[in-house]
């Protein structure tokens, strides 16, 4: 007997075929990969027909993360050029990103984006400016990590305090800004993710309740991100691991990061220590002062990690010790062009300042808030002569912002000292390209600061000069 007798369907026209194997993959997520291993006639009817490869759906609940990239590249490269419907299937929230990370570059073509198992999410992406089909497109190279020690994922069920309407979920993966936001309890490794091309990333500890994020798992995350441009990690004043058990720390290449916000955190030192930001100009330090002892400033031997020589009163030394360091061994590596260095209840030792101020020749702006620096370290802006030679030594020479807010310890002889002799001699410096003017100087809420020092300021600086 002949075969095509026996087997009536191998006599079907292709276009039955494919509209048969259509209507399996609907039903059956993976149906492609069934019909492709039957014999050679399918797997090439199934390989050229884009449409039937246009439902992603990954399954953690079933395959292993390995399985799950190999999955998505394939339906991926399978679909071309249809847009996708991507379903991510998962008990646990932290998978997630692993699990998405091969699409995520092409989320212009995704029509819909749903998830199951940890939480009920269905979402319009062609109606999100990162769809390839908005008005004007926008890249998806923003990512926000919120950690959370616990799930409010039962919240996105209740009704919208704001809108009133039911059902609607409250924190969406993907946002109408062109953002991806993921609520997790615990960052994801590197190993685990196909390289991640955002250039934006905030990392959070979420506020309900304080996690306790370790500086490995935030350096081990940024191996996977070398394209960021923008780093922000907010975190809760809790300490790191103890030194004798703490997780080796790799070192991080993020070669194109411009701009570094960390703020709330006790381990500053462990992560500015590991980092290699070459073209960094933004470094903004927040909220990092604690008067209890941190383990990160417990390191010895590297240089300057002895006792500050200046003794200066400190509400917060053994933070000051850790930032400063944190800040030496970054510059070091990197030899950074800062421009703008921003302390917001934030403080280094005098010596660190002195070491730091000789090492940011491209510095052209200094705020700092809530300080407990000394007049040594305001001092350190003057400029200093060589009687020998007669040259002259200036800090930080293109500075030409300076804001001190509520700096107690200031007296307001030393900062006229300082900024009435720094304004005189950069004002008639004729090497215009090694020394900038003080353009603007803003002094607030410095209580030792009164209407005296303000008015000598004012004279030698003019509308320069705010108070």
């Amino acid at each position: 007997m002949a075969t095509s007798a026996l087997d009536p369907f191998s006599r079907l026209p292709t276009e039955l075929v494919i509209a048969v194997f259509a209507h399996h993959a609907a039903d059956e997520p993976l149906g492609p990969l069934t019909t492709r291993s039957v014999c050679r006639r399918w797997l090439h009817i199934t390989d050229s027909t884009p449409v039937l490869w246009r439902r992603i759906v990954l399954d953690n609940t079933a395959l292993k993360l390995p399985s799950l990239h190999h999955q998505a590249l394939l339906y991926l490269q399978r679909s071309e050029p249809f847009l996708l419907d991507v379903e991510v299937r998962t008990h646990d929230p932290d998978r997630v990103l692993p699990i998405l990370s091969p699409l995520l570059p092409a989320v212009s073509r995704w029509r819909t984006f749903s998830t199951a198992g940890f939480r009920n999410e269905h979402i319009q992406m062609t109606d999100l400016p990162l769809s390839s089909r908005a008005p004007d497109p926008l890249p998806l190279d923003r990512l926000v990590l919120t950690l959370y020690e616990f799930d409010f994922d039962e919240l996105d069920d209740e009704p919208d305090t704001e809108t009133g309407s039911a059902g609607k979920t409250r924190f969406p993966t993907f946002t109408e800004d062109g953002q991806m936001h993921l609520r997790t309890s615990a960052l994801p490794s590197f190993l685990e993710l196909a390289p991640l091309h955002f250039t934006h990333l905030t990392i959070s500890e979420g506020i309900l309740e304080a996690t306790h994020t370790n500086a490995a798992s935030i350096l081990d995350l940024l191996l996977a991100t070398p394209a960021l441009r923008v780093l922000v990690f907010e975190g809760w004043q809790h300490d790191d691991e103890p030194l004798a058990y703490a997780t080796p720390l790799p070192l991080v290449a993020l070669p194109y990061l411009e701009v570094l916000h960390i703020r709330t955190t006790c381990i500053t030192r462990r992560l500015l220590s590991r980092l290699d930001t070459p073209r960094l100009h933004t470094l903004v330090l927040a909220y990092l002062n604690v008067d209890f002892r941190v383990r990160s400033a417990e390191y010895t031997g590297e240089d300057g990690d002895s006792d500050d020589e200046a003794h200066d009163f400190s509400q917060s030394p053994w933070s000051d010790h850790a930032t400063g360091m944190g800040l030496r061994s970054l510059i070091a590596r990197s030899r950074p062009p800062l421009k703008v260095l921003e302390m917001d209840y934030s403080d280094m030792r005098t010596k660190d300042f002195q070491w730091v101020f000789d090492r940011l020749p491209e510095l052209e702006e200094f705020r700092i808030v809530a300080s407990d620096m000394s007049n040594r370290v305001i001092g350190l802006l003057r400029p200093t002569y060589n009687l020998d030679d007669g040259s002259v030594h200036l800090r930080v020479p293109r500075l030409r912002k300076l804001c001190l807010d509520h700096c107690q310890r200031l007296s307001g002889d030393a900062v006229v000292a300082a900024l009435v002799t720094r304004a005189r001699f950069t004002d008639s410096a004729s090497d215009t390209h090694l020394y900038s003017k003080l353009a603007d100087v803003l002094v607030s809420a410095c209580e030792q600061v009164d209407g005296r020092h303000e008015a000598m300021l004012t004279r030698a600086l003019g509308r320069r000069f705010r108070c």
